[in-house]
């Protein structure tokens, strides 16, 4: 399918079912909740690009992020459960990564109309942890690495 023929658009309301499918799969396993970033460009741009390429390229699933497909997404995919799940705390007994966002895009094909769904979900650390990794650390240089990978129609400039 050439990204002719596709339709994509950022679909809001099922990163809000999603999201609630992720905070009750938390509750269900006993787990803490995690605060909801709502909007992350890193996130949304990387599977806004999955939608315009129609596959998830270089982009794989860990502990604390899933990118997948799904024909219905307000249903739970085993992607989805992986990351509810995660629960790593810290050396003082906290969460390391309290807080999560997710993006949604649909791809609509032109000819059938049938809808496909690409999905993000990932978790992030404090912000303050992130703040002093993003501006005060030796490593400054990876931090944009993600943007590389971004498609044009997906960059927001």
């Amino acid at each position: 399918m050439s990204v002719e023929q596709v339709i994509v658009v950022r679909d809001k309301g099922n990163e809000d079912q999603i999201a609630k499918l992720f905070k009750t799969l938390r509750v269900d396993a006993k787990l803490p909740s995690l605060t909801r970033i709502g909007h992350r460009d890193s996130l949304e741009q990387q599977v806004c690009t999955i939608a315009h390429a129609g596959a998830l390229g270089n982009r794989r699933a860990w502990d604390r992020a899933a990118y997948y497909k799904a024909a219905q997404p307000q249903s739970i995919s085993a992607e989805l459960t992986r990351v509810a799940s995660f629960k790593e705390q810290s050396e003082k007994n906290k969460l390391a990564y309290p807080r999560y966002s997710v993006a949604v895009w649909q791809a609509k094909d032109f000819r059938t109309g049938e809808p496909t769904y690409c999905v993000g979900v990932e978790l992030y650390w404090s912000a303050l942890e992130e703040f002093v990794d993003y501006h005060s650390t030796d490593d400054v240089f990876y931090h944009d690495n993600w943007k590389k990978t971004i498609a044009r129609q997906c960059r927001g400039e």
